[in-house]
């Protein structure tokens, strides 16, 4: 299975990197990977062409694991059958979305509170009371800090 993402996303990949200021992912192939599922949830699609405006993945970056969440992704969407150029083209641009998504959340809005709001935006996908639970625990963390 053959992958590629946007070159035009390449700022927002390099600052969702470990190695950016405030990034925290490891590799491009997990921010790809948190892309693709925020982008399949929320609907954001970003289009665009392979070719020199592409880099596409080795193929052995992606795991079992993540083979079977696209396969999942592409079977829900288009059924049973070996995955079509079309098809992965849907799963390169729900990644686009959900990556430019994800830079839009956690380093243009958030900052050094970037880890915070990844932790909150993955319980806004679980549910509510999770992501309350969670909220609570750090008010929590942060009374306790303040009045030591």
């Amino acid at each position: 299975m053959r992958l590629s993402r946007s070159l035009e996303q390449q700022r927002e990949y390099d600052e969702l990197h470990r190695d950016g200021e405030f990034g925290f992912f490891n590799t491009f192939k997990d921010i790809f990977m948190a892309g693709l599922m925020i982008g399949r949830e929320t609907g954001k699609i970003i289009s665009f062409k392979r070719g020199k405006n592409a880099e596409a993945f080795n193929e052995s970056v992606f795991s079992s694991d993540d083979e079977l969440l696209i396969n999942s992704i592409i079977y829900d969407e288009f059924g049973e059958g070996e995955p079509s150029k079309e098809e992965l083209q849907r799963i390169e641009n729900y990644a686009a979305g959900g990556v430019s998504y994800l830079y839009e959340i956690l380093i243009k809005n958030s900052g050094s509170n970037a880890i915070d709001r990844y932790i909150e935006l993955l319980y806004d996908f679980k549910d509510e009371e999770s992501l309350e639970n969670y909220r609570n625990r750090l008010v929590t963390e942060t009374l306790y800090k303040d009045h030591l």
